[in-house]
């Protein structure tokens, strides 16, 4: 085949994506090279364009949320065999350490991710380790599939680990976009009561469609009233902050029960304000979270494939459209996830 294709460079911080021609990878030992056929988008993608991440260095690829074909095998590869339908971990791990070797690899002390410190998806094709490569049945399309290692896992890790939820429970999503749809379908999957926050309408009425049985438009509406009236006063057992500014995690707080919890998933901003002593003296806890592991991104596959969860994704873009599509994400004109498809 042609040995050179189209990818989507970040050559400086704070520039646009430059689409060019480069040659196609040769994947090495324990190496697979994937043909891309969706590469989602993702905030953290502002973050790094924006060079908020330290370990990101350009010239590179971006884009950690990919789903495609095998195409190639390096040596020593098996298991796989061209066009096997795929997604790609975004964690290579170390497999050593003491997190790796307890089931936690999203803390891998050696940590390299597909997408930052390696080239990502954004690309027509794209060499990733075999171990990271999870199979996706034939009836999910790729758009879909894509978004399983972020989107999904994220927000799967988040409520079934961190915010242990239980269908006693009610939770409450702060700020819906391509994290929060996701997360109405997790939620309602173990039996939870679920409010939804947003200041758009549109996204309200999507929250929903997916099953929210609460949802609060917080230009309109005070948030901390609504729950404690919906509620009788006892507030929300989770709060799921996925804003992540200055004063959500305080908002997140407020609504929540004492003992309860607020999870920590997005984040705009690199400080919070919160009430120190209310927060303790009522026992909540502020968790944060990171990725998810390699068992939620299995069981998440199957819960997809099952249709217990269906991705939502709001619009699909062209590679040659990726700057649009970042400037639409940065600008809060994507009301869900956005995908690159080729």
């Amino acid at each position: 085949m042609n040995r050179t294709m189209k990818a989507a460079v970040l050559e400086q911080f704070n520039h646009d994506l430059t689409i060019r021609e480069i040659p196609i990878p040769v994947p090495g030992p324990g190496e697979v090279l994937i043909k891309v056929r969706a590469s989602g988008l993702c905030g953290t993608d502002l973050h790094i364009q924006e060079g908020r991440l330290p370990t990101v260095k350009v010239p590179y690829v971006p884009g950690h949320e990919t789903a495609g074909e095998v195409w190639e095998l390096g040596e020593g590869v098996t298991g796989f065999e061209k066009g096997d339908r795929v997604i790609v971990a975004i964690d290579i791990l170390c497999n050593t350490c003491r997190f790796c070797t307890t089931g936690r690899g999203n803390l891998c002390f050696r940590l390299i991710r597909l997408g930052f410190e390696r080239n990502g998806g954004h690309e027509e094709y794209m060499v990733a380790p075999a171990a990271n490569l999870l199979k996706i049945g034939n009836h999910v399309p790729f758009e879909k599939a894509a978004v399983i290692p972020d989107a999904v896992a994220c927000m799967y890790h988040a409520i079934k680990n961190k915010g242990q939820v239980r269908a006693t429970d009610r939770i409450c999503i702060l700020g819906l976009g391509g994290l929060g749809f996701q997360g109405i379908q997790i939620a309602k999957h173990f039996g939870a009561e679920v409010f939804c926050t947003s200041r758009n309408d549109e996204k309200l009425e999507i929250a929903k469609e997916y099953g929210a049985d609460h949802v609060i438009n917080t230009s309109r509406e005070n948030l901390y009233d609504a729950v404690r009236d919906i509620t009788s006063g006892e507030m929300c057992d989770v709060v799921f902050d996925n804003i992540g500014i200055g004063s959500s995690i305080q908002t997140s707080l407020d609504i929540c029960r004492p003992g309860g919890k607020v999870i920590m998933v997005g984040y705009t901003e690199d400080i919070f304000h919160a009430e120190l002593q209310s927060t303790a003296l009522k026992e909540k806890e502020i968790i944060g979270i990171r990725g998810s592991n390699r068992r939620d991104l299995v069981e998440t596959i199957r819960l997809v494939e099952k249709g217990v969860i269906d991705p939502f994704i709001y619009k699909t873009y062209t590679l040659d459209e990726i700057n649009i599509a970042m400037e639409d994400l940065k600008k809060g004109k994507s009301l869900g996830r956005t995908v690159i498809v080729f």
